[in-house]
């Protein structure tokens, strides 16, 4: 497993180290924040997908429908 140092204190950790055993720096790579910003990305590509999709497919149908009442 490679080690690197850690931002703060510059000693060598892990880099799946959770936290730095030397100074207690909690998260020195920023995993999670990352993996929220993957996560929030995700979500809004998703939403704009959808309403992509029902804009070009639902909508049409709905006003062929209404229509032929």
């Amino acid at each position: 497993m490679p080690l690197v140092s850690c931002p703060t204190c510059e000693k060598q950790i892990s880099k799946r180290a959770v936290s730095c055993p030397g100074c207690g720096e909690p998260d020195p790579f920023n995993r999670q924040v990352i993996s929220k910003l993957f996560g929030f990305v995700f979500w809004i590509v998703l939403i704009v997908a959808g309403g992509y999709a029902f804009w070009t497919y639902v909508v049409p149908m709905l006003v062929d429908f209404t229509h032929d009442i």
